[in-house]
């Protein structure tokens, strides 16, 4: 869903709209999703921007859009809105002292108290209004600081960027970057406890651009999920989308959309059963390709179209600029 209504235009371009953000130094999904946000914005008509506080533009994500750095030149108007990750403090404290419109994207409720610290709540900060991406965290955030309105701005992939290859590799691709030592455990114990699989090549995933990774995901066989602490948890997905088995944890945020049929989910630190897991996977692709893993993978992930994300962005913020 591309393109500007006219009659709502002028309404739009009223207020700017800030994400916050850095340079982290490697590709994190959380801030592809907040480009993604601005991005969409930007082609419906809205003043938004991201607005980031070390002034480097993350060059992992294929999208171009707006940029401003905050800094002492960087002018606050009465009618603005900043959009400040969940972890900030030092970011909620400063723009309290503003009058602006403060909202919170909260991507991964793990992180709330590090903004938090000793508030007790948004409100502390004079916050406006919390928004997530995910029903795992929205009910989170009802059941502990009983908000009662937290919109779910869902997140989508680019189904052109993960989809199968042509063929598939008979590899294990997997990003070990939250669970670095586990990651080492798993592979080793695997490969011992099933030799049958020991020459089967594990692929990492490590500090790749997103047609990097979709490249590797379409053409593996299977996806170590290695997800933990996750407010959603997009990899998983982008790997049913690409036509990957798909083996691991939930991370928590993966609750939202993993089911018995379109994973071999695993309990956390169930060592054992995580191996014998990948060996059902490498088995059931050696027999059929997996079909039944595979196909109710891409039934979830067509679920998460950036259609969706599309249409959820310009509702959200439609309402929220007339606020």
């Amino acid at each position: 869903m591309t393109g500007v209504n006219s009659s709502n235009e002028s309404e739009r371009r009223q207020r700017r709209i800030f994400y916050l953000s850095k340079h982290f130094g490697h590709p994190l999904g959380g801030v592809r999703i907040a480009y993604h946000h601005v991005a969409v914005l930007n082609r419906h008509g809205f003043d938004a921007a991201m607005l980031l506080v070390d002034g480097m533009k993350d060059n992992f994500f294929d999208t171009n859009v707006p940029v401003a750095r905050l800094s002492p030149e960087h002018v606050i108007r009465p009618t603005d809105i900043y959009v400040i990750p969940e972890p900030w403090k030092y970011c909620l404290q400063r723009f309290a002292e503003f009058p602006v419109r403060r909202l919170v994207f909260c991507q991964n409720h793990f992180y709330l108290y590090h903004g938090l610290e000793d508030r007790w709540s948004f409100d502390d900060y004079g916050v406006h209004q919390v928004f997530c991406c995910s029903e795992v965290i929205a009910q989170y955030l009802q059941d502990i600081f009983d908000l009662k309105d937290v919109p779910i701005i869902h997140n989508g992939i680019d189904h052109d960027v993960f989809r199968p290859a042509p063929a598939k590799k008979r590899q294990i691709a997997y990003m070990p970057r939250k669970m670095k030592v586990e990651s080492i455990f798993i592979r080793e114990t695997f490969r011992r406890r099933h030799p049958q699989y020991a020459d089967v090549p594990w692929v990492q995933i490590t500090n790749r651009t997103e047609a990097q990774v979709g490249g590797i995901l379409g053409e593996s066989a299977v996806f170590m999920a290695l997800g933990r602490i996750e407010g959603f948890g997009l990899p998983p997905l982008e790997a049913m989308a690409s036509g990957c088995i798909v083996v691991g944890f939930t991370g928590d945020g993966g609750r939202s959309y993993a089911t018995a049929e379109n994973g071999l989910w695993c309990t956390p630190e169930d060592w054992m059963g995580t191996a014998d897991a990948l060996a059902q996977a490498l088995g059931d692709f050696d027999r059929d390709g997996g079909r039944c893993w595979v196909e109710a993978g891409r039934v979830t992930a067509d679920q998460y179209t950036l259609d969706r994300m599309e249409r959820e962005i310009v509702a959200f913020w439609e309402a929220e600029v007339r606020r």
